[in-house]
């Protein structure tokens, strides 16, 4: 399922909010920049990307009707 663009923005907004950067996460994960990108936008699911995201503490909200979302409720 693809995620909203609106979600997509609210994940981005968080994301400088909080100084966190795709490229450091690809990074730390051992993951392509453009993995996250594809992930943060829904073109991509991946339940380790998501709680990653979940941990970093981006809110659940933001990955309502996610693939991800569902299998860790």
């Amino acid at each position: 399922m693809m995620m909203s663009e609106k979600n997509a923005r609210r994940i981005k907004a968080w994301m400088t909010l909080n100084g966190v950067r795709q490229a450091d996460i690809a990074k730390e994960m051992g993951l392509s920049r453009t993995m996250i990108q594809r992930f943060i936008t829904g073109h991509s699911t991946s339940t380790r990307v998501y709680e990653y995201f979940i941990n970093l503490g981006c809110p659940r909200e933001y990955f309502v009707g996610r693939t991800e979302a569902r299998r860790a409720a």
